[in-house]
């Protein structure tokens, strides 16, 4: 790689590389949206290196190859990319999108320095990029979003053991060895990437950056002024909240399972969303009774409609498969924070988002299939109301303190500008540093 130590940010070109950015409706991209915009207006020269809308509400809004979004120039592939409905169709939206971006980026041609920045999205870019920045004599930043080839593995689609895995893990290993910055999104993904690596890997080049929301964007509102609770018939009875991604390592199944003893109940369950596993988590509802009276389920909801949807519950859920601790960390608990509600995270004692519920008392965990676990805290809550206001206060509270857009973006721009990082949240309740 090349010393660009003496290098300003003024003098350097950073290429942002997603498969996911606006129009698209993934939370990938709107993060990704966010950081774009968030540096440019904090005066890097930015370019973003993205695909054609394919995810939910984003898709079929194809766009052109060459546009400015919000000050950002925004680059495409030509190739139209399906939607996102099945695994196969997935796996050759990645491999086209993989092939084209790395294909495009090898040939580009610029009279100044590069450095690419790039998240795992897809899961087979971070290994193409670098081999371009290889190629290029690049340097790179990587930021974790999820780690490869881990998540498969856990999901039953690849097998530890098997070659592909084997090679897939040890390219990843190089890729991040490579790196000039890392990105994890929480403490134990960072110890899980740095296991990944090998003894011999300098940790120091590992900064933790939590994924955000918009502090403006979403803020608290009460069920009974709030146009959402009122339509949906969620202002009377006590309310618990999913709003997302419906995948396989959201462990839904818990909450359904203790959904099903409030029948008889004026406890209200709402699932807002699509995924590969909505399909299941329906089923069991139906199986249980429940569907339309204590389980409700809504599609994704519009841009406009998200600060009202967001906020119409007394509880927000926050759901992660056991396993998957350190490989993904769920960014609904940081809109769930935002929105100033208690939170329920069916988690492991252990992984970033039950450490960030205990830190700053911001609601209840339960470990997954812990059904009793789950039905205890909805009780507890519903006993003492004056507890759903103050977990909810606290969560506000710490999320204006830590969690905003504003903070995580500054500290992106600290970090590529290699100016010293603030301290960040880890383990325990007090703000210690986390490079």
């Amino acid at each position: 790689m090349s010393d660009s130590a003496d290098t300003s940010a003024d003098d350097k070109e950073y290429i942002l590389v997603t498969e996911y950015f606006h129009p698209d409706t993934a939370s990938t991209g709107q993060l990704m949206t966010d950081l774009a915009t968030g540096l440019e207006e904090r005066g890097l020269d930015l370019t973003v290196y993205t695909g054609q809308p394919n995810y939910h509400s984003g898709e079929n809004q194809k766009q052109p190859t060459e546009s400015v979004f919000e000050n950002v120039l925004v680059k495409r592939i030509r190739a139209p990319q399906m939607r996102q409905s099945s695994l196969a169709r997935r796996l050759l939206n990645w491999a086209v999108f993989t092939v084209w971006m790395s294909v495009r980026l090898l040939v580009s041609q610029s009279d100044r320095e590069r450095e690419l920045i790039f998240v795992t999205c897809p899961p087979t870019l971070p290994v193409a990029m670098w081999m371009i920045c290889t190629l290029r004599d690049w340097e790179y930043t990587y930021i974790a979003y999820d780690l490869y080839p881990d998540e498969p593995v856990e999901l039953g689609y690849l097998n530890e053991e098997g070659l592909v895995h084997r090679l897939w893990e040890g390219l990843d290993a190089i890729a991040f060895e490579n790196a000039k910055r890392i990105v994890a999104l929480g403490p134990v993904m960072k110890d899980r990437i740095a296991a990944k690596t090998g003894p011999d890997f300098d940790r120091n080049k590992i900064h933790i950056i939590h994924n955000w929301e918009d502090e403006e964007f979403i803020e608290p509102k009460t069920k009974e002024e709030n146009w959402f609770s009122k339509e949906h018939d969620l202002v009377e009875p006590f309310t618990v909240l999913y709003s997302g991604n419906i995948a396989e390592f959201h462990n839904l199944e818990t909450l359904i399972k203790a959904a099903a003893k409030f029948d008889d109940e004026n406890v209200r369950f709402l699932i807002i969303g699509e995924g590969d596993n909505k399909e299941t988590i329906v089923s069991m509802a139906e199986e249980r009774g429940i569907r339309g009276d204590t389980v409700q389920f809504l599609p994704y909801q519009s841009w406009d409609d998200l600060p009202y949807s967001l906020t119409s519950a007394d509880v927000s859920v926050v759901a992660v498969n056991e396993g998957f601790e350190g490989i993904v960390v769920s960014s609904k608990i940081y809109t769930a924070m935002a929105a100033g509600m208690s939170i329920l995270g069916i988690t492991q004692p252990y992984d970033d988002e039950a450490t960030i519920i205990e830190t700053f008392d911001a609601g209840f965990h339960a470990e997954q299939g812990d059904v009793e676990g789950v039905v205890e805290a909805i009780e507890t809550w519903r006993e003492h109301p004056e507890l759903v206001d103050a977990q909810g206060q606290n969560a506000r509270a710490a999320f204006e303190e830590y969690f905003t857009k504003t903070q995580s973006i500054d500290r992106y721009y600290r970090m590529l500008t290699d100016e010293e990082i603030e301290a960040d949240v880890t383990r325990t309740a007090t703000v210690q540093a986390a490079t």
